[in-house]
């Protein structure tokens, strides 16, 4: 006669449970309290320092694009390349950026740069014209 739980199941049912809860991937688990403890500590802090030079770059950018556009009688082609340097890119620090799975973007860049990295494109080396 098999032996059962209170439930009426058989109590091999509860072992194998057991068995497989206790072989889970140790890569499913937390950090340790520690470690996160360290990461929050550190995302504060960098964020304290990055937060308002960010802020202050970008707001120093959009002062210099406005006379830009001023001085130039209003042409968006001279302010545009000092906007997109300063006002976009990360205005915060990140976990992935601290672990180095993503990187921190102080000074912006074009949208089309954007989604030529995202394509695997090289968007650093330049570029001849054509007929050369």
């Amino acid at each position: 006669m098999r032996r059962k739980n209170r439930s009426g199941r058989p109590a091999w049912r509860a072992a194998l449970l057991c068995l497989c809860l206790l072989t889970a991937p140790m890569a499913a688990q937390a950090e340790s309290p520690a470690k996160e403890l360290g990461m929050g500590v550190a995302i504060v802090g960098a964020n304290l320092v990055y937060g308002p030079v960010k802020l202050l770059y970008a707001l120093g950018g959009g002062l210099v694009a406005t006379v830009a556009w001023a001085f130039s009688g209003g042409d968006v082609a001279v302010a545009r390349p000092i906007v997109d340097a300063s006002l976009r890119g990360d205005y915060f620090v990140s976990t992935d950026q601290l672990r180095g799975k993503d990187e921190l973007e102080f000074i912006g860049r074009k949208p089309v740069h954007d989604q030529a990295r995202d394509q695997g494109w090289d968007v650093a080396a330049p570029s001849e014209p054509e007929g050369f």
